[in-house]
């Protein structure tokens, strides 16, 4: 399986559970394909499934493979694609904590601190 389809496969095995989370990432993950695209050219079909390792870990490179980490490492800011935490970002999240009752709770793994917090609170 390619890193595209990875990430493919997760935004959809996310989609089956969650739809409203899987259209957070899509709308986020657009986003960031639209800027590579104004900034530096590269269409969605040359987005390579593999960067530089050293490029794509300080954020310097896009690939499919840094696509699929930071769904598959459950980062709802996207941060690991260089998007910042915003106020919209927290109300989506607040919101979808609201509908989707079991989004967050103790069994869920983050590297996010945000998120970690969040789900002290919620579940304490």
């Amino acid at each position: 399986m390619s890193w595209q389809e990875y990430a493919v496969f997760l935004l959809e095995s996310i989609g089956i559970y969650n739809k409203d989370l899987m259209l957070h990432y899509y709308r986020k993950i657009k986003k960031f394909m639209i800027w590579y695209k104004n900034k530096y050219g590269v269409q969605i079909k040359d987005i390579p499934d593999t960067a530089d390792c050293k490029l794509e870990s300080q954020k310097k490179a896009i690939s499919w493979r840094r696509i699929a980490r930071a769904i598959e490492k459950n980062d709802f800011y996207l941060r690991r694609l260089s998007f910042a935490q915003t106020k919209n970002d927290d109300r989506e999240l607040m919101e979808l904590i609201h509908k989707w009752d079991n989004l967050l709770n103790k069994t869920t793994r983050t590297d996010d601190k945000t998120l970690q917090k969040i789900i002290q609170q919620k579940c304490s």
